[in-house]
C-alpha cells in the first residue's frame, strides 16, 4: 500500500492526502487519535489509524502524513491543545507523537519558526486575542485506554439575519471594501442604491512598511467618502470620475480626494457603516494572522520589528473608524467568509433555504474559504484552507524554490503540497509550466514573448515589476481555455480536481452542515472555465455540487444594479457589495 504511494510520488504524480487517509483508515491497525481542544473548549476527535511500516522511506511517508493532518487541523480549526491517544507500547507511534513539539517548533519564538511551526504563530495570535495570553498551546500524549468519548458539538445560538440586511442600507451611506492580493475593490451604497464602484491594483507583498499597506486603504476610504457625499447631495457632476477610474495613480486619487472634500464642504459626511474583508485570519474584527504572502515584505524587512509593524495592520479597523459616524460599525472578516456571507444574503433575498448555512471558495490570487453557519454566524477560527497540505507526492516539483512557478512549495512556509500552489493562480501557472513546454510549445514560447513569463537566473517567474503580470497571465490562460485550447482546458480540469480534494478535506475536518460549494473570483469570470473545473471535480467526486457566483446570484437591489453595470461584473464585485451588507450587520434596524 505505502509502496504504491511512494512510486507515484517519485514519478511526479500527486498523492492526495484524502486517498492516503482512506487507505490507512481501511487497513491501518495502529491508533493515532487526535483530540483537538477548540477555542470554546469543546473537543473534536480525529481517530487516525496508521499502517505497519517497513524501512525508513515508509516511516518517513507516514510521519509526513501525520504532520500534514495535524497541520491541516491547526490551520483551519486552531485550538488550545492537541492530545494524542495511542498504544504506548507502540514505540514508533510514541516517537512520532513525541516529535510533534519539535516539528511544530512549539518552544521557538515566532520569528524563528519555519514550515509546520508557522501555523502556531497564527494560533498564538488568536489565543492572545481570545485569552490575553492566559493560554499557551500544547501537545499531550495519552494511552488509548484513557481516551474519553468525543464531546457533542456545541449548538450555535441566534437566528439568520440575511433577509433583513438589504433594508438597512436605506437612508444610509455604507462602504464595502474587498481587499485582495492583487487589487482592492470598493462599492458605496447611498440610500439603498449602488452609487459608486472603484478598483485599485496593488501588490501588498512588496510593501516593507505597514503604512504602505494601510495608507492606500485609508486613501481609498477618503476618496469614496468624498465622492459618496457628493452623490448623496445630488451633486454627481462634481465627482472626479477620473480619480475613481481603475488606472488612476495614487497622486490622481490624492488630488481628487482633496478637491472633492473641498467641493463638498458641509455636505461631506462619514459613512454610517464600513464592511470589509482582508486576506488574512480575522478574529473578533481584528487582523491577527500575519503569516500570509501579503505581509511578506514586512516579514522580510530586517530593519524593523515585524510584530510591531503587523500591529499597525491589526489596527486598520481603528483607523477606519475615523470615517464612520460616531458609534458607527466597522465590520471586518476574511475574504473567504465574506464571499459566503454575500452569497447567503443573495440566496435569502431570492427565497433560498439557508437552514444548512453556506460554504464558498474564492479563486484568484490564492484560494479563499468562507463558511457561514445556519444562524448567520461566521466561525471564529483560522479557516486557512489555502494552507491545507493536500498532496504528499509530486516530489520532482519540490526541488524548486517557493518563488519559482514550477514549485509545489508554499511561499509563506516552504511546505510542499499546499493548496496555495494548487487551486489559486499559482496552480494554473505551475500546471502551465509543467505541461506547455512539451504539449503546446508554441503557446509556451508566446508567454515569454508577451512578457508573462521570464527567466530570472535559474528561476522561472511571472514578473511583478515593473508591471505586475500575474492577473494578465491568468486571464490569458483562461481565455485560451475558453477558446478550446486543449492543454489549457486540461489545466482548469485539474484545478477542479484539486477542488474536489479540498471538498473532501473540508468535509472531514470542518463538518459543515451544507455539502454544496459556491465559487467566487476571477476563475469563474468565464463560464467555460467554471464548466471545466466542474468536469475535473466530477472525475473524483461526482456528487459534489458547485455553483458559480455569477448573475444568478443577483437578487438584492444592490447586486441587481451591479449585474446591470456596464463596466463591472458580479463575479468581480460581489464581495464588495457583500461587504456593504456585512457592515450593515453592525447597524440596528
Amino acid at each position: 500500500m505505502i509502496q504504491e504511494f511512494l512510486r507515484r510520488a517519485a514519478a511526479g504524480q500527486s498523492v492526495y492526502i484524502t486517498d492516503v487517509r482512506e487507505a490507512f483508515q481501511a487497513k491501518g491497525t495502529r491508533p493515532f487519535h487526535l483530540h483537538v481542544t477548540l477555542y470554546d473548549r469543546s473537543v473534536r476527535a480525529f481517530n487516525l489509524r496508521l499502517p505497519e511500516t517497513a524501512g525508513e522511506d515508509e516511516e518517513r511517508f507516514v510521519a509526513e502524513y501525520v504532520y500534514a493532518n495535524v497541520y491541516n487541523l491547526l490551520s483551519s480549526l486552531g485550538g488550545i491543545r492537541v492530545d494524542i491517544y495511542l498504544n504506548q507500547t507502540d514505540g514508533a507511534a510514541l516517537a512520532l507523537a513525541e516529535s510533534l513539539s519539535s516539528v511544530f517548533q512549539l518552544d521557538r519564538p515566532k520569528t524563528a519558526r519555519t514550515g509546520y511551526g508557522k501555523c502556531l504563530n497564527v494560533n498564538e495570535r488568536i489565543l492572545a486575542a481570545f485569552f490575553s495570553c492566559r493560554e499557551r498551546f500544547s501537545f499531550g500524549i495519552r494511552d488509548i485506554g484513557e481516551e474519553p468519548a468525543e464531546q457533542p458539538a456545541k449548538s450555535s445560538a441566534g437566528h439568520p439575519v440575511f433577509a433583513q440586511l438589504p433594508s438597512r442600507t436605506e437612508g444610509r451611506m455604507v462602504l464595502g471594501m474587498d481587499i485582495g492580493g492583487t487589487d482592492v475593490k470598493l462599492a458605496v451604497s447611498v440610500d439603498g442604491r449602488l452609487a459608486l464602484c472603484k478598483e485599485f491594483d496593488w501588490f501588498p507583498a512588496s510593501c516593507s512598511l505597514a503604512e504602505q499597506i494601510t495608507g492606500p486603504l485609508l486613501l481609498l476610504t477618503r476618496l469614496l467618502r468624498a465622492a459618496g457625499s457628493l452623490f448623496r447631495a445630488g451633486r454627481v457632476r462634481e465627482i472626479d470620475w477620473a480619480a475613481l477610474g481603475k488606472h488612476a495613480s495614487t497622486e490622481e486619487m490624492e488630488r481628487g480626494t482633496r478637491e472633492m472634500e473641498l467641493a463638498a464642504r458641509g455636505a461631506l459626511r462619514n459613512f454610517d457603516a464600513i464592511g470589509l474583508c482582508f486576506p488574512d485570519v480575522v478574529i473578533q474584527n481584528r487582523i491577527v494572522g500575519g503569516e500570509t504572502h501579503k505581509t511578506f515584505g514586512l516579514r522580510a524587512n530586517p530593519d524593523l520589528d515585524y510584530e510591531a509593524q503587523f500591529a499597525k495592520v491589526t489596527a486598520l479597523n481603528s483607523d477606519l473608524a475615523a470615517y464612520v459616524i460616531e458609534g458607527g460599525p466597522v465590520m471586518n472578516t476574511n475574504d473567504g467568509p465574506m464571499a459566503a456571507f454575500a452569497a447567503a444574503v443573495e440566496q435569502a433575498a431570492g427565497g433560498g433555504d439557508m437552514s444548512k448555512g453556506f460554504f464558498a471558495h474564492t479563486l484568484g490570487t490564492e484560494l479563499g474559504t468562507g463558511w457561514v453557519r445556519p444562524d448567520g454566524a461566521i466561525p471564529e477560527i483560522p479557516l486557512e484552507v489555502y494552507n491545507f497540505i493536500i498532496d504528499l507526492g509530486s516530489w520532482d516539483q519540490r526541488k524548486f524554490g517557493p518563488d519559482d512557478v514550477r514549485s509545489v512549495n508554499n511561499v509563506n512556509t516552504g511546505l510542499p503540497g499546499t493548496l496555495q500552489r494548487f487551486a489559486g493562480q499559482s496552480g494554473v501557472f505551475r500546471l502551465a509550466a509543467k505541461r506547455l513546454p512539451e504539449q503546446a510549445p508554441e503557446l509556451w514560447k508566446a508567454l515569454f514573448e508577451k512578457g508573462m513569463l521570464q527567466w530570472q537566473g535559474e528561476r522561472l517567474a511571472v514578473p511583478t515589476r515593473p508591471v505586475d503580470m500575474r492577473k494578465a497571465c491568468l486571464e490569458y490562460f483562461m481565455g485560451q481555455a475558453a477558446a478550446g485550447q486543449p492543454v489549457c482546458e486540461e489545466i482548469f480540469r485539474e484545478v477542479g480536481e484539486y477542488l474536489a480534494v479540498t471538498w473532501r478535506e473540508t468535509e472531514y475536518i470542518l463538518r459543515p452542515e451544507t455539502e454544496e460549494r459556491t465559487l467566487f473570483g476571477r476563475f469563474v469570470k468565464l463560464p467555460a472555465c467554471f464548466r471545466l473545473m466542474c468536469e475535473g471535480a466530477a472525475r473524483r467526486e461526482p456528487q459534489l455540487r458547485q455553483y458559480a457566483a455569477d448573475s444568478d446570484l443577483a437578487n438584492t437591489t444592490l447586486m441587481k444594479q451591479l449585474d446591470a453595470h456596464p463596466d463591472y461584473t458580479v463575479a468581480q464585485f460581489a464581495q464588495a457589495v457583500g461587504a456593504i451588507y456585512y457592515g450593515c450587520l453592525g447597524l440596528k434596524n
